[in-house]
């Protein structure tokens, strides 16, 4: 939709680098100037906000939301999930599933492309599809009779029904084919991402191989240990690799956040939520993929006990993060939840604030919380 000549008011503005002061100009859905450039030419109407002004936060993981899971693969479940997320203060995401049985994967996956092509505008922008499996070695709370070797036929499968959808696949580098399925997914433009695994035989061929990512660094990996440095510790000291965290101060102790972020910097460290469908939702029971899931006190777990995601959204993520973390501010969640996000995807007009870049932002209000910008109508009865 045109939004004519918009102009966007707030107390500041934050790219990746800095924090600056002064509106942003909106023109035929594009950034067209920023700072004092902006005030030089007439707007047809003016969006004044109280905050700092992001780029749009992206999660790239996202199970559900809402009380709806993503595996449910309907139009109702899946705008709830974007809804929920939107009001969560991103403007785009990831939906993710985790693994099944492969014919059930693939018709799961070919939903939700079907979903993403006919997307009506309402909640936050899907970006593609999350492949969270079944191509793991540590299950966590995956159904450990789901996951599988990544066989060239199986990977090709599940790219062929994504419809080129599918934007990130986590896999475990000791699966036999995971080498080969890296270099079969980056030709195919998937991110990669290393997850789910104690064994750390393979990583560096799969690194070399196209790999750029880990999937929720500490969790369900082989630990940190100062004799051994593990999956995680090897994933840290990759520059190639950037490393994803659930900062909701129960998967990752507060500490070892901070401890990440000192080691990663920002330009290795994305934020994401790993949320389910108890995601602003009441304590209660709940489903991940076909596992019921208690919600209490804060906390997801399956029937063992595990941790199965988080009910958090991106607006949690990002207090904790700047709660955990003192010396980091608001151009730190640009990088951290847009712009690494975006660039890993390939997206190079998201996750900045500047003349070109497509609208969507994300406002960091001085209590720490952070909402998403309704730009235009249909956007704002989503929130």
């Amino acid at each position: 939709m045109d939004m004519g000549r918009l102009l966007l008011q707030a107390d500041e503005y934050s790219g990746a680098d800095s924090m600056q002061t002064g509106p942003v100009l909106l023109e035929d859905n594009r950034v067209v100037s920023v700072g004092a450039q902006a005030l030089s030419t007439g707007a047809d109407r003016t969006l004044k906000l109280e905050g700092c002004l992001l780029p749009g936060l992206i999660d790239l993981q996202v199970n559900g939301a809402g009380g709806r899971g993503v595996e449910e693969g309907t139009t109702e479940a899946l705008n709830t999930v974007a809804r929920t997320v939107w009001s969560g203060g991103a403007v785009a995401f990831l939906p993710t599933l985790i693994s099944a049985p492969l014919e059930d994967l693939l018709d799961q996956t070919a939903a939700l492309a079907d979903w993403i092509e006919t997307w009506d505008g309402i909640g936050a922008r899907p970006l593609g599809i999350h492949l969270e499996g079944p191509f793991l070695e540590v299950p966590g709370a995956h159904p450990i009779d789901h996951l599988q070797d990544p066989d060239a036929e199986h990977v090709q499968a599940l790219i062929d029904a994504a419809r080129g959808h599918l934007k990130l696949l986590t896999l475990a580098p000791a699966r036999r084919g995971a080498v080969q399925a890296t270099a079969q997914l980056r030709a195919a433009g998937v991110c990669v991402s290393i997850g789910h695994a104690k064994d750390h035989s393979g990583l560096s061929e799969c690194v070399e191989a196209g790999a750029q990512m880990v999937t929720h660094l500490f969790n369900a990996m082989s630990p940190l240990h100062h004799r051994e440095p593990g999956i995680a510790g090897r994933c840290m000291a990759n520059p190639s690799l950037s490393c994803s965290l659930i900062v909701d101060g129960i998967h990752v102790h507060p500490t070892m956040v901070l401890n990440a972020f000192r080691c990663l910097g920002p330009e290795r460290m994305v934020l994401v939520t790993d949320c389910m469908a108890a995601a602003g939702m009441p304590d209660g029971e709940y489903s991940l993929g076909n596992s019921q899931v208690t919600l209490r006190n804060g906390e997801v777990r399956d029937t063992n006990g595990a941790l199965a995601g988080s009910a958090i959204l991106m607006t949690d993520a990002a207090q904790r993060f700047l709660e955990y973390v003192p010396e980091t501010d608001g151009s730190h969640l640009a990088q951290l939840a847009s712009a690494n996000p975006a660039r890993l995807l390939g997206l190079p007009d998201l996750g900045r604030i500047a003349p070109g870049a497509a609208p969507g932002f994300s406002l960091l209000t001085e209590d720490g919380h952070v909402q998403a910008v309704a730009l235009e109508e249909s956007n704002a009865s989503s929130s």
